[in-house]
């Protein structure tokens, strides 16, 4: 089940991307943010109600998670509006959307470098590969 919900997520984040890159054209970067952020407050109550975890606020809250949350809500965000204005204007939307997949690549080094995640010769060859294929993909 775990590899169906990747396999949905990638063709979720492709038709995003498309879907984002055709709207881009028509709408300022920061009102589309303005709308998903709208939209995902109204996802709220489907999510609870979809995963079945209850009143979240009946949890034990980790005022360093809620920071690190908001961290990485602002830098998500500040990413998006990025997208949008590469976006706007260009005709190089898959080139860009390639260029934007290697942001695993940036994950597993800060893994590696904070959180001490084992570096072996097997992922330093996919990232090299997957640097080279983006870049191979996005010429």
């Amino acid at each position: 089940m775990g590899n169906g919900l990747i396999f949905l997520c990638i063709i979720l984040w492709g038709v995003s991307s498309f879907l984002n890159r055709l709207s881009v054209e028509r709408m300022p970067p920061v009102l589309m943010q303005v709308i998903v952020g709208s939209v995902f407050i109204c996802f709220i109550p489907i999510a609870l109600k979809i995963s079945d975890i209850g009143n979240p606020l009946t949890y034990k809250w980790s005022m360093y998670s809620v920071c690190l949350t908001i961290m990485a809500t602002i830098i998500s965000i500040t990413a998006n509006i990025s997208l949008y204005l590469s976006l706007k204007g260009s005709h190089h939307s898959g080139s860009s959307t390639m260029l934007i997949a290697l942001y695993p690549v940036v994950t597993l080094i800060l893994s590696v470098v904070f959180l001490h995640e084992q570096l072996s010769l097997i992922k330093i060859f996919g990232i090299m590969a997957m640097i080279t294929g983006t870049v191979l993909l996005s010429l």
